[in-house]
């Protein structure tokens, strides 16, 4: 398992949000290239997660899977039960598939009562 350490709206294990495509790929390595949902942009997939980026190229996300273990500031965020993850991390909003803390831009996918995968953003990512 991949142990990733988050600084929320900066960066995880060094991927620093704004970060071009061929720099996070330098970083984590060959990547799959795939239109993800309605996108107009490509997201690179690396496994254990997604890498999400702007029109420029520029990394604005990166959702984590069950392969890798999230710490937020040194607590641990991911995977665990999502009741637990509530407790520990507040802000959060539910909506139709989990919940968002716009505050800190992250995003828990949940839409099984149970956590599948934790989704960091830079800075205003949902506000947008």
């Amino acid at each position: 398992m991949v142990r990733i350490e988050v600084i929320p709206m900066k960066e995880a294990n060094g991927i620093k949000f704004g970060m071009d495509r061929q720099t996070v790929r330098s970083i984590l390595g060959e990547a799959t290239e795939f239109f993800k949902g309605d996108s107009e942009i490509t997201t690179d997939d690396f496994g254990y997660c997604h890498v999400y980026y702007d029109c420029d190229n520029k990394c604005e996300a990166i959702e984590f899977f069950d392969e890798a273990q999230v710490y937020i500031n040194g607590v641990l965020a991911f995977p665990i039960e999502k009741d637990v993850f509530l407790t520990k991390f507040a802000g959060f909003i539910q909506d139709e598939e989990g919940f968002i803390n716009y505050n800190c831009s992250i995003g828990i996918y949940a839409p099984y009562d149970s956590m599948e995968s934790i989704l960091i953003g830079k800075k205003g990512y949902y506000d947008e």
